[in-house]
């Protein structure tokens, strides 16, 4: 560029002043600054030693994170699970175990039971390193920063293994695999940082080595920087964020610096072109320090207990966790206390702040968009080249537009705030003495480490707690662990045992389904099992849909905005045209053709629809999802709690010969378990109690009055069975496998109609009975050991039940109306495979043996199997969260567009891999609703259906207004361009083409957005379809202004043939407007922009400002002919485009053209062949 002005202007200084003008400068400082702030805030606040600075200039081009596992480890070594033993014995095998390891006679790995004196003789334990309590605060913020995290497959990173998006294989020396590893990562092409300790010894190739000091170790000295503990290298991953964005900042602000510094060489613009850069320098030193400053200040992550609670007796958990005291309550309740004026106008102030911080911070995330940089760049221009109002007309539409969008996000997340708030049910806690059980209401988010919460039959778990009063509680756990059984909870401790056997904690976001539990809280918030497993959830694979291509579409239009402004502006100089004007000309056009009203009318759209589906019982968490749900290729459904109720029903009674199906029900409901007012509490005997007033079940057989009971043992751990007493009569009622072999007579009858009944899909319950003596029915109901001893033996069979989950009323509908709309389904769930085979007939899905597979058969395949498993099958069995995932990823990677709806922790990590996660609000969804981007609320599936038509609407808003919009633009610069070539410049100036975007782009534009369209017609969702839309919009723009100005120069002087133009242009826009849709919003606004420009043309002095000549009934009727034949003309080309097509065809390719109704199934058969079997799985 120096070059070339300088062979052109023959003068060294105008070339040295180029060369200074394209220099980046603000990139290099932004970094540098950066860099700087970083280096004394981890020295000042981390103890940190930076050894090599230059490495903090680099952090905005990671893009892979490599995690030494010993990083995530302290020296200390413990027992992290006994598994393969009863729960009555785990405690003991612990105690053994640890004896042995504080004996040193053990290292990290897995023992046999067996080896280890006096733990038992079945069974393993595990010994792992203690992790550190930050390590999964670092591996979150790891995530969180986006590039792609990695690590070793080390037994020791147990449930954070599942936060990595890849795990190398740690084979031999863990410093080699990790230099291997790294290696590998470099060779991909990646910049890489590596977390490591001073164990490496390995030579590496990382880009940035973060090294950890622990007591008691060397430094390394071969890292880059030495944090002191874990802290450190959190709040270097937590900087590589604003790294980036302070770099694409200076990027923007270098581009905008070089401009306006070019422009000052022009002759006549004040300035010198130095003087440009050397302000963006300025500038970014500031951005690059700012965004240091906030990153070093933003609070620091709580670390993890270092208690396993689980392991503990209650006596020391309650020493450990006292209770808060009234005082730290109070403290935080200060302001209650003040004088009631004080307090209102405290609360006021407070509330107005946040609402304008909460506003500028969102108006600041609008403005960094692409678009903002160059307009503020040509408003500058403008004021440069002499046009300061026209500069001041600019800043303002951005700002309004800025303005707009932002209180809309705001009121969209406030009304989600709302209607969150709501679905969260408040905690019940303990107050004063335990022994006076006094309790309140309070906010979830109020509870604290240590309170004291009780938790009754049918409420939510408020947060992790361990137990220490269970009194018959049984709590379904399905959304954390997957498994559908109730659990039983009991108050010992149970150390080593993985989640789902921790029976003594309770956990947030589980269901108590029976009895009342008393619990210290031990983990609140981001801390809870529930949230951690959440974060550790795998990040989207895609970028789908609307967003992905307004994206490419607004990168597409800025380089062809200011490539016709460059050409104009040479044209005009090739006609003569002075170059200052020139100029003007070019940044006019430039700042006009820039689509400013694109993110507002893509935002109002997507809220509109947002707000629309919320009063249909779907809650929208990301308006972004809203577009995707139109263009699913597949829906992947949990069963338990999604397509089913979750609520056990008895389906078939099989009474013993000689009795009847109401003798059976009787006897199991003699066995139930109620408290007081004989409500049920557990989920089977609530469905036998349901079944024994079911006529039909009981073939017409009255009921039977229940008798009181002589003594009675429920369900409980170790327990797999119900007993009653009435007189001398015992009744049982449990696991037909432990009833089988206390039966007088061989069970072999008995076991064959339990195997016919579970491959039906059915739980099975046996029901038997035992007569007993005098003597022994007084003894037994004296003794429950007795009791339960006379239960193990001489039964007599009556019967058995067969129970299984309801499936929701609506949910077959859903699948045969998904069916019709051509969007494939597939069934996953942990049921095993005959249960989900039924249940998938159930609901409608007719399915084979063939197309059902199972966790473990999924394992076994090959990626290239996997692909064509989830192509064909559609029925997935014994699935664990982590094959919920890869299933979802799979199908992803396959190209369809995806969606995952669930209930549950154990759907979250797959909801949010999903394009469209969606969650069904009911009990204990918390971490689904948190997941997901839709959220069905009151538990009602078939809202999927109003989501799914809400997102065909918004593609049509969207797209009319986006054609609208861009295609509006484009009738602009090409009418500018052909009135350039004629006459040498632009017919239309800076403020007319200001005034064509307020009148098109502000309330037209929105009121499309958030309108109903006209046309019924399948819309077309890839991008060509959009540009073909822009395309005949602005050819009809253009045609329309060119058709007026031709009109109109015939009958007058030339400024009015301008203003002819200016009413046809506008009119053009506007009457394409009402085409696609005649909503009396779009009406009212499309009028009033009219009327607006009506007044603007008409009234002296302000027609002058906007260089307009008054019109005459004649002129007005060029300028709306010309506008409404052309708008004709854009309402017929799509079928004369199709004809043309159609023609093209039958001319060139042969044969006959897909018509109307296979075109519209294009997308149908697509996604049919996922749906088949696997002989067209074959054909594929």
């Amino acid at each position: 560029a120096a070059a070339a002005v300088g062979l052109l202007t023959r003068n060294p200084d105008a070339a040295g002043a180029a060369a200074l003008a394209a220099v980046p400068k603000p990139l290099r400082t932004v970094r540098e600054a950066f860099g700087c702030t970083m280096n004394q805030g981890l020295s000042a606040r981390h103890d940190a030693l930076v050894l090599r600075p230059r490495v903090l200039r680099t952090l905005d081009r990671i893009d892979a994170i490599m995690i030494d596992p010993r990083a995530l480890y302290t020296d200390e070594l413990t027992v992290s699970r006994v598994l393969g033993v009863e729960n009555s014995a785990r405690a003991h095998a612990w105690e053994a175990v640890r004896a042995a390891l504080d004996g040193g006679g053990l290292a990290p790995g897995w023992h046999p039971l067996a080896d280890i004196p006096g733990a038992g003789s079945v069974g393993e334990a595990l010994i792992s390193p203690v992790r550190d309590p930050l390590a999964a605060a670092v591996l979150t913020e790891a995530r969180r920063s986006q590039p792609r995290v990695y690590s070793l497959d080390d037994y020791g990173l147990r449930s954070l293994a599942q936060g990595f998006d890849q795990l190398y294989p740690a084979d031999g020396s863990v410093d080699h695999a990790v230099a291997a590893a790294v290696a590998e990562l470099k060779a991909a092409g990646n910049t890489v940082a590596l977390l490591t300790t001073s164990g490496m010894r390995a030579t590496h190739r990382s880009d940035v080595t973060i090294g950890l000091l622990r007591p008691g170790h060397s430094p390394p000295w071969a890292a880059d920087v030495i944090a002191n503990d874990l802290t450190g290298a959190w709040r270097l991953l937590h900087a590589l964020p604003a790294a980036r964005a302070a770099t694409d900042s200076a990027v923007r602000l270098s581009a905008s610096a070089s401009a306006i510094g070019a422009l000052m060489l022009i002759p006549g613009v004040p300035g010198r072109s130095s003087a440009s850069v050397n302000v963006g320098m300025v500038a970014s030193l500031w951005f690059g320090y700012r965004a240091a400053l906030k990153t070093l200040r933003d609070p620091l992550p709580e670390p993890e207990t270092a208690h396993d609670w689980h392991a503990l007796p209650v006596a020391e958990v309650q020493r450990l966790l006292p209770r808060p005291t009234d005082e730290d309550r109070e403290e935080a309740a200060a302001w209650w206390q003040q004088p009631p004026p004080l307090r209102a106008l405290h609360d006021a102030s407070v509330k107005s702040w946040g609402a304008v911080r909460d506003f500028v911070d969102e108006m600041r995330g609008d403005l960094a968009d692409p678009i903002t940089p160059l307009l503020a760049t040509g408003a500058a221009a403008s004021a440069l080249l002499g046009s300061p109002l026209d500069a001041v007309l600019v800043g303002s539409v951005l700002l309004v537009n800025a303005a707009l969008s932002a209180e809309q996000q705001l009121h969209a997340e406030r009304t989600l705030n709302r209607l969150l708030a709501v679905q969260d049910p408040p905690a019940r806690r303990r107050v004063g003495a335990l022994e006076a059980q006094r309790r309140e209401k309070v906010p979830t988010k109020r509870l604290r480490l240590g309170d004291i919460i009780e938790v009754h039959a049918d409420e939510v778990v408020p947060a992790d707690a361990r137990l220490l009063h269970a009194s018959n509680v049984e709590v379904d756990e399905s959304t954390l662990t997957g498994e559908s059984l109730p659990v039983a909870k009991q108050t010992d401790p149970t150390p080593g045992a993985p989640l789902a056997e921790r029976t003594c904690m309770l956990y947030a976001g589980t269901t108590v389904i029976a009895g009342t539990a008393v619990a210290v809280v031990t983990a609140v918030g981001s801390r809870s099992e529930m949230r951690r497993a959440l974060a550790m959830a795998p990040r989207k694979l895609q970028e789908i849909g609307l967003q992905r291509q307004l994206r490419h579409i607004t990168r597409r239009a800025l380089p062809f905005s200011v490539a016709s402004g460059a050409l104009v502006g040479l044209l005009s100089v090739a006609r003569g045209t002075g170059l200052r004007e020139a100029v003007s000309s070019a940044v006019t056009l430039i700042v006009a053709a820039i689509p400013e009203g694109l993110p507002l009318v893509a935002t109002l759209a997507q809220l509109s629809a947002a707000r629309r589906l919320t009063g249909q019982s779907v809650l929208i968490r990301n308006p972004h999802s809203v577009e995707a749900l139109a263009r699913l290729d597949v829906v992947c459904f949990d069963k338990t709690g999604t397509l089913s109720e979750n609520r056990l029903k008895v389906k078939s009674v099989h009474p013993m010969a000689g009795l009847t199906p109401g003798q059976v029900l009787d006897a199991a409901v003699s066995t139930s378990y109620a408290r007081h007012s004989h409500r049920v509490e557990h989920a089977t005997d609530d469905a036998i109690h349901q079944a024994a007033a079911d006529p039909a079940l009981r073939d017409g057989s009255p009921p039977r009055a229940r008798e009181t009971r002589d003594a009675f043992l429920p369900f409980q751990s170790g327990r797999p069975f119900a007993a009653a007493l009435v007189g001398t009569r015992l009744t049982i009622k449990g696991s037909p496998e432990v009833l089988a072999s206390a039966l007088l007579r061989d069970g072999d009858s008995l076991t064959g109609q339990v195997n016919d009944m579970a491959a039906k899909g059915l739980r099975v319950l046996a029901v038997a009975e035992r007569r007993l003596t005098a003597k022994q029915a007084s003894a037994a109901a004296a003794d429950p050991d007795r009791l339960e001893a006379l239960c193990r033996g001489g039964l007599t069979p009556i019967g058995l039940l067969g129970l299984a989950d309801t499936p929701r009323p609506a949910a077959a509908a859903v699948l045969e109306e998904l069916d019709e709309r051509g969007i494939g389904v597939r069934l996953i769930t942990g049921d095993h495979p005959a249960t989900a085979a039924v249940i998938a007939q159930e609901l409608g899905i007719d399915v084979t043996a063939d197309q059902v597979i199972t966790g473990s058969d999924w394992e076994a395949l090959s990626a290239d199997g996997r692909a064509a498993a989830a192509a064909s099958r559609v029925v997935f069995a014994r699935m664990t969260p982590e094959h919920k995932i890869d299933v979802v990823q799979t199908l992803e990677r396959s190209g369809l567009v995806t969606a995952m709806v669930g209930d549950g922790v154990n759907d979250a990590a797959a909801i949010r891999a999903a394009s469209v996660g969606i969650g069904v609000a009911a009990r204990g969804s918390d971490a689904a609703r948190t997941a997901a981007d839709v959220v069905l609320l009151d538990e009602r599936i078939e809202a999927l259906l109003d989501a799914l038509d809400e997102g065909e609407q918004l593609w049509r808003r969207v797209q009319s207004a986006v054609s609208m919009l861009l295609g509006g633009n484009l009738g602009e610069v090409c009418f500018a361009l052909l009135t350039t070539v004629l006459t040498g410049r632009s017919l239309l100036n800076a403020r007319q083409m200001l005034l064509v975007n307020m009148m098109t782009d502000a309330l037209p534009a929105a009121a499309l957005a958030v309108s109903p369209q006209t046309g019924t017609a399948d819309v077309k969702r890839d991008e060509a379809a959009m540009w073909r839309a822009i395309g005949i919009r602005g050819a009809a723009t253009t045609i329309g202004a060119t058709a007026g100005w031709a009109m109109a120069s015939v009958t007058g002087p030339p400024g009015r043939a301008a203003t002819v133009a200016l009413v046809a242009l506008v009119g053009s826009q506007l009457t394409q407007t009402l085409v696609d849709s005649r909503a009396p919003l779009v009406v009212l606004t499309s009028v009033g922009s009219l009327g607006a420009l009506a007044v603007v043309i008409s009234t002296p002095g302000l027609s002058q400002l906007f260089g307009c000549t008054p019109l005459d009934p004649l002129g007005w009727g060029q300028g709306l002919l010309a506008a409404t034949a052309a708008s004709s003309l854009s309402a017929v080309a799509p079928d004369l485009l199709a004809r043309a097509s159609q023609a093209v065809q039958r001319r060139w390719l042969g044969g006959e053209p897909a018509g109307e109704e296979e075109r519209a199934q294009g997308h149908t058969r697509s996604v049919r062949p996922t749906l088949s079997g696997p002989g067209h799985a074959d054909q594929d």
